[in-house]
């Protein structure tokens, strides 16, 4: 028997995902859209999985919130670090937990950082710049903040945005180097040349961690506030 109850708002490509997922896990009460009339619904569960664009985020975060209910929501939780915190700040009020995708985290990899670091995504798809900075860079920096969040950037340097995205972060005397591109048949995604790519399901353990509160609320607030921050002072340098 499934212990908890749940909820899920989006029925996009990555809504599709989660529903399989969370259905085998909890006691999925209902699916909806962005736009459908759910929230008479939400007394009935004990958390919401939100997967709906990402403009829409902050106005059905912060409604969940004031019907006190545990949020987890697709990564970006909002596209400017502002935004983000209010919303940690109040789900903090509220005494509500709230939890921003961070499946990749899930992975367990050993990642050494060196002097010089180089980090690469690629696959087949459309987006501009500042679309890829949320959709993979987010994920990335969550990898950073453990080996960085002691050191200051000393520089931020974009180094092309018209056929791909590539750009230096220096931490300190650390230096990291990103190269994004939508223009690649074969999927890639390596951190210093170790593969990030699994076909392990990873996904399940984090929801299932995640409902069961196993997982560093905390933390997870940390790394998701510093990914917004650092790609707020990238947007500005596009």
């Amino acid at each position: 028997m499934h212990s908890k109850s749940t909820g899920l708002v989006g029925k996009g490509k990555w809504g599709k995902i989660l529903q399989k997922k969370i259905n085998s896990i909890s006691k999925l009460h209902f699916t909806a859209n962005s736009k459908s009339k759910y929230f008479n619904k939400l007394d009935k569960i004990d958390w919401i999985f939100i997967a709906t664009p990402d403009n829409t985020h902050f106005n059905i975060v912060n409604k969940c919130i004031e019907k006190k209910i545990n949020i987890f929501c697709e990564k970006p939780l909002t596209k400017t670090y502002i935004q983000s915190l209010r919303l940690f700040q109040k789900a903090k009020k509220n005494r509500i937990l709230l939890y921003v995708d961070e499946v990749q985290s899930f992975l367990k990899k050993k990642l050494k950082i060196k002097k010089y670091n180089y980090i690469t995504r690629q696959k087949k798809g459309f987006g501009n710049p500042k679309d890829l900075l949320f959709r993979f860079a987010y994920h990335d920096f969550y990898y950073l903040y453990e080996k960085v969040k002691k050191d200051k950037i000393s520089n931020i340097k974009i180094l092309n945005i018209k056929d791909y995205l590539e750009f230096k972060i220096d931490f300190g005397k650390k230096t990291f180097h990103f190269y994004y591109s939508l223009n690649s048949e074969k999927r890639i995604h390596s951190f210093n040349s170790i593969n990030l790519l699994t076909k392990k399901d990873v996904l399940s353990k984090m929801i299932k961690d995640v409902l069961n509160e196993k997982v560093d609320f905390n933390n997870n607030k940390n790394k998701s506030l510093f990914a917004n921050k650092l790609i707020d002072k990238i947007i500005k340098k596009i």
